[in-house]
């Protein structure tokens, strides 16, 4: 009987723990008219509401959940890495800052 492979259970644990969260106010219908909800990627879903601006609360409600991101794993360009500002960056993480200098300071003198 052969061997059963070793599997790296820390690996897998993280990619599993990793979990994107991209909310959206979708919009949908029901036998009284239009209704919006908080739809998210990590599976969660808010009630339907009648009113687009009730979802979005919902939908800010939801991100003010999320942990915050430690300085030293936050995205100094998330336009081109696609990162949120609730999402830590790969690409970013534990990158000093160029002679001192701040992402955001950089960016706005540009």
């Amino acid at each position: 009987m052969p061997a059963a492979k070793s599997t790296n259970t820390s690996t897998s644990a993280a990619a599993a723990a990793l979990v994107r969260h991209r909310p959206a106010v979708t919009r949908g219908a029901d036998e009284f008219g239009a209704t919006y909800r908080l739809m998210c990627t990590c599976g969660r879903t808010g009630e339907a509401h009648q009113v687009r601006s009730l979802a979005r609360t919902d939908l800010d409600r939801h991100l003010t959940t999320l942990p915050l991101v430690p300085e030293h794993q936050q995205c100094r360009d998330p336009h081109r890495h696609d990162c949120r500002p609730w999402e830590p960056c790969a690409l970013c993480e534990g990158q000093e800052a160029l002679f001192g200098l701040t992402g955001p300071a950089v960016r706005e003198s540009r």
